[in-house]
């Protein structure tokens, strides 16, 4: 019996990675509300207007981000038949054309830029774009086939939703907080997905990815996880001391950053596959809770 069709919203739904961007976007919302808790509700902004900045900035930016993985997508189309991750994707799957799944791609990033800048402020747009067109060009079609620091450096364009969010709700983006919490998920990217690369590492191999641990080794690249964790503590230990943060942060933060860093220790130690998958999943549950913690902070 063969399979049902999804729907081409469904299939739509599937291009955008909706998980990722989720993630992602919340840390958006929560660029908003640190700066509401800390300075807007001071200088004229209401609860209405966090939520409607909210709102905006979560469809733009799930736009913006979600067209530019519908175009990474169709620019891996090649090498994503080849690896168990990725083997079922619409494209592959012949559930859409290249052609309508990079239409797509262009014109939902290209909505949701213009969302964001019409409906907050040109700042937050332009970073906005800067953050799709880094991934997009910068990120999938130059560094990811050829270096292993791909993911390092093309980190960077998923580590500004919360100064996107800080602007929107601000209109300025020269303060010292927003870019700590850019840092965080600058640093926090490459040990998250290292650790996913770790627990499938004969896919990006077979695919010729040059992902770190296909490149320099599991060891190596377990080192390298481990590093950047110790690099989060730091990061926290700056974002208490010139962030003003209370006592919720100084234990929460710290908390997970050093549980982080002791998982990551422990996989030096065990070298497990299954370790491996403990820490990308924890990962996930680290830099939801520090945002959150953080904005609970400043209430």
């Amino acid at each position: 019996m063969s399979q049902v069709k999804p729907s081409l919203l469904k299939i739509y739904w599937i291009l955008m990675k909706p998980r990722v961007v989720f993630l992602l976007q919340v840390t958006a919302l929560c660029g908003i509300f640190t700066y509401d808790f800390r300075e807007g509700y001071n200088s004229g902004r209401t609860y209405i207007d966090s939520i409607i900045t909210s709102f905006v900035v979560l469809i733009g930016g799930t736009m913006a981000s979600g067209g530019s993985m519908a175009v990474n997508m169709w620019y891996e189309r090649d090498i994503d038949p080849l690896m168990e991750r990725t083997e079922n994707r619409p494209i592959q799957s012949g559930l859409i054309s290249p052609n309508h799944a990079l239409i797509f791609g262009i014109s939902i990033s290209t909505g949701g830029i213009l969302l964001v800048t019409t409906m907050t402020n040109f700042t937050a747009g332009i970073l906005t774009a800067l953050s799709a067109l880094f991934y997009t060009i910068i990120y999938t079609m130059i560094l990811k086939r050829r270096t292993s620091q791909n993911i390092v450096i093309g980190g960077l364009a998923g580590s500004t939703p919360p100064a996107i969010g800080w602007a929107a709700a601000s209109n300025e983006i020269d303060e010292i907080l927003p870019w700590l919490m850019v840092m965080t998920i600058f640093l926090w990217t490459p040990a998250h997905f290292w650790a996913l690369t770790l627990s499938k590492r004969r896919d990006y191999g077979v695919a010729g990815v040059p992902m770190l641990p296909v490149i320099k080794g599991e060891e190596v690249t377990r080192k390298y996880i481990l590093g950047y964790c110790i690099s989060l503590v730091i990061n926290c230990i700056i974002i208490i001391l010139y962030g003003n943060t209370g006592l919720l942060f100084l234990t929460t933060g710290l908390g997970l950053s050093i549980y982080f860093t002791y998982l990551s220790y422990n996989l030096i130690k065990t070298k497990s596959e299954n370790d491996a998958w403990k820490l990308f999943k924890f990962s996930n549950i680290y830099l939801f809770g520090l945002f959150i913690f953080l904005v609970i902070d400043n209430v």
